[in-house]
């Protein structure tokens, strides 16, 4: 809960994206009346009433008019290890997050796919979960909002609100190459 009086924080997000759209123009530019918000799946297996941030962000940003509906399209079939808490050689690929999520139908078309992340660290979690829901959505386009994105080298940062579009590729080796 942040602010007076008190708001959840995954609120406060959307309420920022949705009143400041003169800085967030960059990522709320792809956020379309009849996008359908995906959630991405927690690195641990799904448990009635814990915790999913992306889900409270992607239904907190339906309420404020930035996507038609939100949509839990995605699940975790093996818990992971969380990227956040891994070093960098340990963090799960694109591939481990793709290969551990299956999708859950979803009778209502997606005329398009916003996938919903509170952090992006290297990406792989976003790539793996786009190129799943691709199989089921083969000509629907697929793009990725996170709230946050880390930042390893300090001399880049900017400042801390600092909307931009980015690109999440798949390198040879298997890691993910985020820029920015």
């Amino acid at each position: 809960m942040i602010g007076s009086p008190p708001m959840p924080f995954t609120s406060t997000i959307a309420s920022f994206l949705a009143t400041n759209a003169a800085v967030c123009e960059p990522v709320i530019s792809f956020l379309r009346p009849n996008a359908v918000l995906v959630p991405v799946p927690k690195s641990t297996l799904w448990k009635e009433g814990s915790l999913w941030v992306p889900d409270q962000i992607a239904s907190s940003m339906v309420q404020v008019g930035l996507g038609g509906r939100a949509a839990r399209l995605l699940v975790r079939t093996e818990a992971i290890p969380k990227a956040a808490t891994s070093i960098s050689s340990e963090r799960p690929t694109a591939l481990k997050h793709f290969q551990t999520l299956a999708i859950q139908k979803d009778l209502i078309s997606a005329p398009e796919i916003v996938l919903v992340d509170d952090v992006v660290t290297s990406g792989a979690a976003l790539l793996g979960s786009a190129n799943r829901l691709l199989e089921s959505y083969p000509n629907t386009p697929i793009r990725a909002f996170a709230a946050i994105r880390t930042i390893s080298d300090s001399s880049v940062f900017e400042k801390v609100i600092h909307p931009v579009i980015g690109l999440i590729a798949l390198r040879p080796n298997g890691l993910c190459n985020r820029r920015p």
